[in-house]
Order: C-alpha cells, then sequence, then structure tokens
C-alpha cells in the first residue's frame, strides 16, 4: 500500500523530537517506529518541519467548545469539556485502541490539532502500560485537553460515497419537477453534513439519481458552491464552529443504465452513451471550454468522484476509458462503476481493462451469480484469472441494511474479497425521518419501518439506515472482527478514491482520509465494542456526543 512519501525514515529512536512546544499550536512528534501506530515508519526530519510550519501559519488563537461531559486533564487539572472555557491546545485522546490497516486494534494515544486539521502525534502502548502511560500523558502536553477514553475504540471517520439525500433533503432535486418542492439548497447540503457526524460519516459523496439534463446543470455546480463554503468556513472558524462531515466529489448514478436494471430510476431519464465520452459530456452538461459562459455555473469534470453505469451499453467502455484518464489541465479523474446492468463476466472484465474499479451496490439491479453464467459477481473470486490479465479485482459496494442483500450473500461476497468490500447506505430523504411517504428525484417512496419503495410497489428505492447501522450489521452478518467491519467503511473507500493518501495540495482538504497516521485529516469516531458511535471528530474539532450512552455520562 503507499505510503505518504514524507513518512518514510528506517530511524529507530525512542526519544521525543520537540519541534517546538513553546506555544500552544506547535507540536511534538515521537520519533520511535511505535509511535505511529499504523505503520513502522514514522516523519523524517524535513516533514516535520514542514509539518511544523504549516501548523504554525495558522493563527493559533482558534478555539473549540463543546457540551460533552468528557473529563479531561490540562496539565495535571481536571476540568470537563463542557465547562465556559476557551482552549488553544490540542486534543489527546489517551487510553483508546486504535484501529489499524489490517483491521487490528492497538491500545495507545492520538494527538489532533484542531488548528491545522490533522493527526500530529500517534504513540503506541506497550503491552501492560495503558494504565501508566495514561497517567504520564495526563501530566505531560503543554496546553493539550487530555481525555482518557477508558479503552473505547478510535477508528477513522467513515467515508459514504453514495447518499442520495436525508433528513428531508433530496440532493437531486433541482426544483424543476414541480413548482410545490422546494429546489436543493447550499444551506440543505449542509444540514446533511452537520447530521451526519451523528452517525459516524465525516466525509460523503452527495449522490444524484437518473435525472433530467437540466437538472444535472443546476445540481453539480450547486454541490461544488457547497463544498467551497464549507472549506472557506473551515479554514476561517473559530473553536465555537461546529463542523459538519465534508462534503467530497458527487456521486452520479445513472443515467447510463440497462431498462430493465433501472430499478427506482426514472425510466423518462434512462439513455445509453453511444458516443462515448461525448455523449456523457452532453448528458451531465460537461464542459472543458466556457464559451463565453460563467465558468461557476457550468458542471465541470473536477466536481465529480464516482459514475455508475452499464459496461455493456455501446459506447460505455469508451466513456469509462476517458473517465477514468486523468484530464491533462487539473490530472482529476473520475472512478467508474458498474451498476443497474445486465452485464455478463465478460462484459465486466472488459470493463475492468477499461479503467472500471468498483461495483455499485452488489447483487442489487444486476444479474444474479449462476454457476454457468457468474455475471459481475464472478470477478470477485477471479483474482488468479485477473492477475494474468494484468488487472485487479474491482472494489464493490453493499446496502448491508438487512433487506437489500441476505446475511448469507454478504457473508459470502465478503468472504470472497474482503480488502474489496465498501459499505453504502444509498440513503435517501426520508433516513432520520420515520414512516411516511417521501421523494426521490421526481418518483414518490413509501417508508415503513427500515424499508423504501416506491409508492404502490415492491420496487426498492434506496435504504433509510445510517452507517453505523450498516457497519454493526455487517459485523454481525459475517462474524468478522470489529475491526475489520471498521475498515470497510473508512480506508477501503477511501483507498478506492485514492483518498488514502496525501494528494498534491497542502492544504488540509487533501491530507489523507480513511486512516489514522501522521499527518492525516484528523476526522475520528470513537465506539464501543457494540459500534455504537460515542463521539465524532472532524478537522480536529468535537463535531458530536451521544449524550444517551457511554463511558462519559
Amino acid at each position: 500500500m503507499k505510503r505518504l512519501a514524507d513518512e518514510a525514515l528506517g530511524s529507530n529512536e525512542s526519544s521525543m523530537k520537540n519541534v517546538d512546544t513553546s506555544t500552544p499550536h506547535r507540536i511534538s512528534i515521537f520519533a520511535s517506529a511505535s509511535s505511529c501506530s499504523l505503520a513502522p515508519s514514522v516523519p523524517t526530519e524535513s516533514s516535520a518541519a514542514s509539518l511544523q510550519r504549516t501548523v504554525s501559519s495558522v493563527s493559533s488563537n482558534a478555539t473549540e467548545t463543546s457540551s460533552t461531559k468528557i473529563m479531561c486533564r490540562n496539565k495535571s487539572k481536571r476540568h470537563e469539556l463542557g465547562s465556559p472555557e476557551t482552549r488553544n491546545g490540542m486534543t489527546r485522546l489517551t487510553n483508546t485502541r486504535v484501529l489499524q490497516k489490517d483491521g487490528t486494534l492497538q491500545l495507545g494515544s492520538i494527538t489532533l490539532d484542531p488548528t491545522s486539521g490533522l493527526i500530529v502525534q500517534m504513540i503506541a502502548y506497550n503491552e501492560g502500560e495503558g494504565e501508566e502511560k495514561k497517567q504520564e500523558e495526563a501530566l505531560t502536553g503543554d496546553g493539550d485537553n487530555v481525555v482518557d477514553c477508558h479503552g473505547q475504540i478510535i477508528s477513522p471517520g467513515f467515508i459514504d460515497i453514495q447518499l442520495n439525500g436525508a433528513y428531508g433533503v433530496d440532493f437531486s432535486n433541482a426544483g424543476v419537477i414541480s413548482n410545490t418542492n422546494k429546489a436543493l439548497s447550499v444551506q440543505d447540503i449542509f444540514l446533511v453534513a452537520q447530521r451526519l457526524v451523528e452517525t459516524g460519516v465525516t466525509s460523503f459523496c452527495p449522490t444524484m439519481v437518473s435525472s433530467s439534463r437540466e437538472t444535472y446543470r443546476r445540481i453539480i455546480p450547486l454541490a461544488r458552491e457547497a463544498r467551497k463554503q464549507q472549506q472557506r468556513q473551515q479554514k476561517l472558524s473559530n473553536g465555537m464552529h461546529k463542523r459538519g462531515a465534508s462534503i467530497l466529489g458527487m456521486h452520479l448514478e445513472g443515467p447510463f443504465f440497462a431498462p430493465s436494471k433501472r430499478g427506482a430510476h426514472d425510466d423518462q431519464h434512462i439513455d445509453t452513451p453511444v458516443k462515448g465520452i461525448v455523449s456523457v459530456n452532453q448528458v451531465y452538461g460537461l464542459s472543458t471550454d466556457s464559451n463565453g459562459h460563467d465558468e461557476h455555473e457550468l458542471p465541470r469534470l473536477q466536481d465529480i468522484d464516482i459514475v455508475t453505469l452499464a459496461p455493456e451499453l455501446d459506447g460505455a467502455c469508451a466513456a469509462i476509458l476517458a473517465l477514468t484518464t486523468p484530464d491533462n489541465k487539473t490530472s482529476h479523474s473520475v472512478v467508474v462503476s458498474c451498476g443497474h446492468t445486465e452485464a455478463t463476466y465478460e462484459d465486466g472484465i472488459e470493463a475492468l481493462s477499461s479503467g472500471s474499479t468498483l461495483l455499485t451496490h452488489l447483487y442489487n439491479a444486476m444479474n444474479p451469480f449462476h454457476h454457468r453464467m457468474p455475471g459481475l459477481v464472478g470477478l470477485l473470486s477471479s483474482e488468479a484469472k485477473l492477475g494474468k490479465m494484468g488487472l485487479k479485482r474491482p472494489f464493490y459496494s453493499m446496502i448491508v441494511d438487512g433487506i437489500h442483500i441476505h446475511e448469507s450473500a454478504v457473508s459470502m461476497a465478503y468472504q470472497s474479497h474482503p480488502h474489496g468490500c465498501i459499505l453504502v447506505t444509498d440513503a435517501m430523504t426520508a433516513m432520520g425521518l420515520g414512516d411516511g411517504t417521501h421523494s426521490l428525484g421526481n418518483m414518490s417512496v413509501d417508508i415503513k419501518g427500515d424499508r423504501a419503495t416506491l409508492s404502490g410497489t415492491d420496487i426498492l428505492a434506496g435504504s433509510v439506515v445510517s452507517m453505523d447501522t450498516c457497519v454493526r450489521r455487517f459485523q454481525q452478518f459475517t462474524g468478522c472482527s470489529l475491526g475489520e467491519a471498521l475498515l470497510c467503511a473508512t480506508l477501503h473507500p477511501a483507498m478506492l478514491l485514492k483518498r488514502h493518501v496525501k494528494r498534491n495540495s497542502a492544504t488540509v482538504d487533501d491530507a489523507p482520509i480513511g486512516v489514522l497516521e501522521i499527518g492525516a485529516k484528523a476526522d475520528l469516531v470513537l465506539l464501543n465494542d457494540d459500534l455504537e458511535v460515542l463521539r465524532t471528530w472532524v478537522g480536529g474539532r468535537l463535531s458530536f456526543v451521544e449524550k444517551g450512552r457511554g463511558i462519559f455520562n
């Protein structure tokens, strides 16, 4: 697995390397091989200096408050995070089990810098020294807020790559179908982002169902504006500002689908990319040249992270090749997923050869596995054959709500290809609202319990379960370890999006996500052994506190 270039150092020193502790916003990085609990390598002198410059370049007067009752120590004093105070120091989470990239849990501590938004220190405890380390760390750390996590689990924040909407917000509602429907706004997207942290989600791809060309032209730039505003707010905000889940690029699910596998998508919008990328650009309204138009009003390729299409359609593989090839100007490329498709096993191999790397909501809206016609599902067990062709098995997403897939099918897929499993909610407007009739695009959906169906039919129309629920059910269905279940909502989606490593930009927005390591974005979730969310941090700031349960109440 690729690591950050500036992590590599063949040193086994066990001493503390002080970057600068004269002011609370500067950091100390523990430089032993055990200090970074996710990899044997640690930052070099140059990377530590670089990180120091990044941290200290931001104003040191950033503050943070919360309503939690976590008992903390500042030097030798105990205090509550909920007390009416401002704090310039970092947050050090001690006595916690930290998720590793292999799914194991390592007892240790992790330090978050709310100013830079990054993880700045990680220390792994040796066997039997948890209590000793906890007491030691409670008395050290100039200005740090030390939190005893009582052995609970720290995981990277969850990443949902397929979210159609939630809490009454529909990401496909451009207000062009009915004058009675309130069109999607930037504030609507912010509302969803603020609520998602309650479920442990710290990053998400707003997802559109198959829509009209007019709708794509309105929603895609709107989501871009929401993302930019959120990033500006997070850079300018002080500690009083609650950070919501980060808005990633869009997932455009459709409209290039097999009509027979359209599921809950409106058939009037189903299309075929007969001209390859030209058809894609025309339908989504993508433009590489503004032609006199305000470029801020036009959809752009950089706004999109994922496109789901049926690879067997005329022109589809040409479109896959074009979308997955990095753009000459921006180096941006799109993840193309196979879904809502009649594709055969052979069609799937051709799609992989063209650049596809994902299967959308496995088993649903695709041909079922048959011992003579395995379809796309057969790709999961074809590591040897694909390897000989120079190809890798695709990632695959699953909606593990107990409705879309039987638990035995969930387990079968995971046992076949555990490292490719990605959990998604595929949630729609009604998530978090309860039973009733709600909308999905321009369609009506009935909600009863955890089941969402097109009104008057038995056709499933997305889900209404949250990501933390999917993680819990996945662990129950597969019998995997707690850490292995968490990887399917963290590291795996980050790897799909190539966000588990540092990107070209030096900003926190391009820091790695889905991993816990020095220099990664400080997006974390604290969970108990029932995988219930207790706390969520976004960019190093506490964003959610579960008041009804947990160790701190």
